[in-house]
């Protein structure tokens, strides 16, 4: 009896010994398994602050500096990487976006628009019409006539400094296509040539007008501008502009001229000879 009880004694330590191991490594493995959680989660955390870091602040603007990324000498940063990456894919989503917006304007509209759609807003209406000094002025249309005058048809609307925005031109005559007030503007380079040896020089009255053209049988005269000159005897030719503006009520379809009263005397310099209308309201 006392050697059976004897015999068992040794099995009952070993398994207790057992039991004991296999709790320690459990209460190990649970240590270890909540500190490198705890361990993983802190770095996620900082991983995720420091990517968004590389996004903030004074950050982006870094995004926008091509040398920053092409010449290389940031490579150092740690958010070098991420700022490059993204640099890359925004460069790309935006030559994407101009390609095919540039492509479809010019298989959809003519040439001159896209020039107009380009650089001025659709919302804008004004224009802005110049003389061309490299052609002849164009014989004048005789279909309207009711005014005084020669009418000046030689503009040149859309090559720059010109520029045609929600307004069109056809016979020398701006279209007004919405109603509202306009302020209204021209104006005319005068130039009188003389042949040396002249014995007088008289003085010449120079005319400008610029009529509005409605619904109405005739004509309306909006603006009026006059001068007398006096040619100076030593000069080979005499220069005189004259400019007038104002405000006008304007009703869709309305057309607005100038006309002179010596188309012969005009120089049609693009900075000197223009006519023009922009919306007040």
């Amino acid at each position: 009896m006392i050697t059976s009880t004897a015999a068992s004694h040794p099995f009952s330590l070993c398994g207790l010994v057992l039991l004991l191991a296999i709790l320690l490594q459990s209460v190990f493995v649970a240590v270890t398994y909540i500190y490198f959680t705890n361990e993983l989660k802190q770095l996620r955390e900082t991983y995720a602050r420091s990517n968004i870091a590389c996004l903030t602040g004074e950050d982006v603007g870094d995004l926008f500096r091509p040398s920053a990324f092409e010449d290389g000498y940031e490579k150092n940063d740690p958010c070098w990487e991420i700022k490059s990456h993204l640099h890359i894919l925004i460069r790309k989503i935006v030559l994407k976006n101009y390609k095919f917006e540039n492509a479809a304007k010019a298989k959809v509209t003519p040439q001159f628009a896209v020039y107009q759609k380009e650089d001025y807003p659709t919302g804008v209406i004004a224009a802005h019409v110049t003389g061309d000094s490299r052609k002849a002025l164009p014989p004048e249309n005789t279909f309207l006539k009711n005014y005084n005058g020669e009418k000046i048809q030689g503009w040149k609307s859309h090559r720059s400094p010109s520029f045609l925005s929600n307004v069109e031109m056809e016979n020398g005559e701006l279209i007004i296509r919405k109603s509202g007030f306009y302020y209204i503007y021209s104006q005319t380079y005068f130039r009188q040539r003389f042949n040396r040896g002249t014995e007088e020089k008289k003085g010449k009255q120079l005319v400008q007008q610029i009529y509005k053209v409605t619904s109405y049988p005739e004509p309306l005269l909006l603006m009026k501008n006059a001068k007398t000159t006096c040619w100076s005897k030593e000069a080979d030719y005499g220069l005189h502009s004259i400019y007038q503006g104002g405000v006008f009520k304007l009703n869709e379809n309305d057309r607005i001229f100038v006309t002179v009263s010596d188309i012969n005397m005009i120089d049609m310099d693009e900075n000197a000879t223009f006519l023009g209308a922009f919306l007040v309201v």
